[in-house]
């Protein structure tokens, strides 16, 4: 989670104590939410199904790289001024620069193509950002556009 807390859902079980043994059984449409050491039963047969077997037959989905450029082109998307803000197509993250190796502290290195191009006949345009991100100063955008 955001805040480094640790969540876990977990199928749901019934356990019974007879002449000093113990048998646990999974118990049908249950799960169990445990958050900071509590732990919450809930009643949810579409997750209970999914955790048994639904997960095994899930796309793998898109690759941590583009994840990580659609995140930070979302995050970084309005520092863009209203003469960029077209450009929204297909962001690329080029490359990341930690800067002294601090992790709060980077230079990034994006482009992105512009929408209104995808909707009419007017050629894509690019434009290339350097963006760099740092508690102290805040975060300086430098934009080269170019034409298709």
């Amino acid at each position: 989670m955001k805040n480094g807390d640790i969540a876990v859902i977990e199928p749901a079980y019934n356990c019974i104590f007879e002449n000093q043994k113990k048998t646990c059984t999974i118990t049908d449409g249950e799960v169990i939410y445990t958050q900071n050491n509590i732990k919450v039963r809930l009643k949810s047969l579409e997750l209970y199904d999914w955790l048994l077997v639904g997960w095994k037959y899930e796309s793998v989905g898109a690759p941590k790289e583009e994840l990580l450029e659609e995140t930070l082109y979302t995050r970084y998307f309005s520092y863009l001024d209203k003469t960029y803000s077209d450009f929204i197509m297909c962001p690329i993250i080029d490359k990341i620069e930690r800067i002294n190796g601090d992790t709060r502290r980077h230079i990034v290195h994006a482009s992105a193509l512009n929408y209104g191009a995808h909707h009419s006949d007017v050629p894509y345009d690019r434009i290339h950002i350097t963006l760099t991100d740092t508690p102290e100063n805040g975060i300086k955008i430098n934009i080269r556009a170019y034409p298709s």
